[in-house]
């Protein structure tokens, strides 16, 4: 369902070294092809807790750890924490039972969309002791759910209200270690993005169906390691900016009968929110290690704060949707605990301020779950590791306010919506 470009790079630093490389690019490419779109199924907000099987088991937080060769996609410096002439790859997989309920004014019901299943690729090729480049494939999806309710306009027939969004990311990144203490990184993205959602509003039931965008940002990194103990990490992800989300039709029926064709359709100029992220990793001892971090995703002046609904056909239709998504203060506490040589443990908590309100409540919109922990296991040596983790996402309810911004969504603002998360992670890497 989903195409997106693929960065192909071939470095030359030594013959060895360039064969290494072209290698592990080839399979990443590889990997990217086969990693189908299909699969993502997604009820848990748009941004993922962490990226890196690492960084699910310590609550999400990375950006001054960077121990994967994935740790790029939160912060591109940490490519310089990559072991010297060697090339690592890491996967990491999640797999999600979603609890996701919707109770309006006059119907219950339970959405059928409960699975995602999500895949991260990273790949790191240090070129000398200062200068490290990076790949990585990254996806995630967001809103996503799937009802059959009746409303308190057309009372006498269940409607199918449903959304879901996937986006797939291509990153290319590069770290120069300027100290032996600072690194800083930088580096840029292709991103494809595709949804497609059906909403009853008032009389009407509105259907948009498949679009797709394309478009890209950057990101930059600073990694400090400020004592033999202490190490602090900066990331900034600037927004995506997308093309018109296009490309499938709309349609609509009053009374929910007689559908009628409104042309293509379209989301003007789709925006995905910019990020900034501070850390910090604590080596208390030699076996126990803590790490924060604080994330701001700055929602209020992208799509998914407010939009517009556009049809090209017979009716030029302009339809306002305020999703009414908030900007989002995010705080991690992690810990991991070394058991052994080659076995660590992790835990962590993942909190997140209020990030939908309720005025703007919509059965298309699935909400981010607040509160979050985390527990993991990993097993390590000097050529590969591999591990696994849960995370669990406490039940989360929001009630409308008895009245909706949102357009003829007369039911929404005596609705209320419940969801609850239970998560797997998986991943494994290997060192050349």
């Amino acid at each position: 369902m989903l195409a997106g470009g693929l960065f192909h790079t071939s470095l030359r630093a030594g013959s060895r070294l360039g064969l290494r490389t072209s290698a592990g690019v080839n399979l990443l490419v590889a990997a990217a092809l086969l990693l189908s779109p299909d699969l993502v199924q997604a009820t848990d907000g748009l941004e993922p807790i962490g990226v890196s099987m690492q960084s699910r088991m310590r609550g999400g937080a990375d950006v001054a750890v960077g121990d994967s060769a994935l740790s790029q996609v939160d912060n591109p410096a940490t490519l310089s924490l990559s072991p010297r002439g060697v090339l690592s790859l890491d996967e990491a997989s999640k797999f999600a039972i979603v609890d996701l309920r919707w109770r309006g004014p006059i119907d219950t019901a339970e959405s059928d969309q409960k699975f995602i299943h999500l895949h991260n690729l990273g790949l790191a090729m240090p070129v000398n002791d200062r200068l490290t480049f990076g790949l990585a494939l990254h996806s995630k999806a967001g809103l996503g759910t799937d009802f059959n309710i009746r409303n308190l306009l057309i009372p006498f027939i269940e409607r199918h209200v449903h959304s879901d969004m996937k986006n797939i990311g291509v990153y290319a990144d590069a770290a120069y270690k300027i100290t032996d203490k600072l690194s800083l990184g930088a580096g840029a993205r292709m991103e494809v993005a595709t949804s497609r959602f059906g909403l009853v509003l008032g009389p009407a039931a509105v259907d948009f169906e498949r679009g797709y965008a394309y478009g890209g940002g950057f990101q930059l990194g600073l990694h400090y390691q400020a004592t033999e103990d202490l190490a602090l990490g900066l990331g900034y992800r600037s927004p995506t900016w997308f093309n018109d989300l296009s490309g499938g039709s709309m349609k609509a029926s009053l009374l929910g009968v007689l559908p009628v064709p409104l042309g293509q359709g379209s989301i003007p100029d789709l925006t995905l929110p910019q990020r900034v992220t501070a850390g910090a990793a604590w080596d208390i001892t030699e076996w126990f290690k803590l790490i924060g971090e604080v994330r701001w995703i700055k929602y209020s002046d992208t799509t998914f704060d407010s939009t517009t609904v556009n049809s090209n056909g017979w009716i030029d239709l302009r339809y306002p949707f305020p999703m009414g998504y908030r900007d989002i203060w995010a705080f991690i506490l992690g810990a991991e605990f070394k058991l052994n040589e080659h076995w660590t443990l992790g835990a962590g908590y993942h909190y997140l301020t209020t990030p939908v309100s309720r005025a703007n409540l919509v059965p298309c919109v699935s909400i981010p779950i607040q509160h979050n922990a985390t527990i993991g296991l990993r097993y390590e040596t000097k050529r590969w590791w591999v591990g696994g983790g849960y995370v669990i996402g406490f039940p989360e309810t929001l009630k409308g306010t008895g009245y909706s911004r949102i357009p003829l969504g007369i039911d929404y603002g005596f609705s209320e919506i419940r969801q609850a998360q239970h998560m797997i992670s998986m991943g494994f890497g290997f060192r050349w």
